[in-house]
């Protein structure tokens, strides 16, 4: 039963085929990346096991190029599975730093089903193994799939991080100064003057009384100069953001000038730049 079971979903998963079994890809972009992943992982942990059956089979049945033209072909594989593995993970990361919720536990989850494709190497026969890990490669779209979760979680990315950096530049105000109380600032400052010492009275003839001289005129008050104080005018008020423009039934969303969308984003070209296309549920 085990053996059916892992030879069917090892079948099912070549040449971009999926089976509906429990091990089957979700259907959700990041899902099923992870779920790629994983399969992908495990196909690439088989090589060392196999790899001495494979030759074995390559040898008895050599292809029209030789075996040995054959036998290339298998480490060259290896290598390609190991970017491929290095794509896969580096959407997967920027779909997890890009969401806005934990997505990682549900793609640890996706990544365990992948790899359960596999699930069934240590009971199967070897030389069955071998021809099946021969034959078998993941989804074709699954790097496609890959490119384009990073693509589009890049962009969300530099979005939420505007949007986050928006609301916490403003310029901060400067704290109210304590007024000086009034009684303080009144108050003159004490100034340490020596008392005058008192002269002798000196005997004074009686004069005649003079005429009493005018008295001199009053000095012209300055009045005290009037601080003017700069008038700080209040920056502009930021311009309220406009929707972008609409072509054709397209609503093209600029990653650096962001506006809500009543739908599902998908990354696509215009212009020559990176945007998303807001799309209806």
């Amino acid at each position: 039963m085990a053996n059916a079971l892992f030879l069917a979903l090892a079948l099912l998963a070549q040449d971009g085929q999926t089976s509906q079994g429990p091990n089957a890809p979700p259907t959700d972009e990041y899902g099923y990346v992870a779920w790629c992943y994983g399969a992908l992982g495990g196909y690439a942990n088989l090589y060392d096991r196999v790899m001495p059956e494979v030759t074995r089979i390559e040898k008895a049945f050599p292809g029209p190029d030789g075996v040995a033209a054959s036998l290339k072909t298998y480490p060259e594989m290896r290598t390609q599975a190991q970017k491929d593995l290095k794509t896969f993970a580096s959407a997967i990361t920027a779909a997890e730093k890009a969401s806005p919720r934990p997505i990682s536990e549900y793609g640890g989850a996706q990544v365990k089903r992948g790899a359960a494709i596999w699930q069934g190497a240590d009971s199967v026969d070897k030389a069955r193994l071998a021809q099946m890990w021969m034959s078998w490669s993941p989804p074709g779209d699954c790097e496609k799939r890959a490119k384009a979760l990073e693509m589009k979680s890049s962009i969300l990315g530099k979005a939420l991080n505007y949007n986050a950096g928006s609301a916490t530049t403003q310029a901060p105000q400067a704290p109210p100064q304590t007024p000086t109380p009034v009684a303080e600032a009144a108050a003159p400052a004490p100034e340490s003057v020596a008392p005058p010492k008192p002269e002798p009275a000196k005997a004074v003839a009686p004069a005649k009384p003079a005429a009493a001289p005018k008295p001199a005129p009053a000095p012209a008050q300055t009045a005290p100069a009037k601080t003017v104080k700069a008038e700080t005018k209040p920056a502009p008020a930021p311009a309220a953001k406009k929707l972008p423009p609409i072509g054709g039934n397209e609503i093209i969303v600029d990653p650096v000038n962001p506006v809500p969308c009543a739908g599902s984003l998908v990354p696509a070209k215009r212009g020559g730049r990176d945007v998303l296309i807001c799309k209806k549920d």
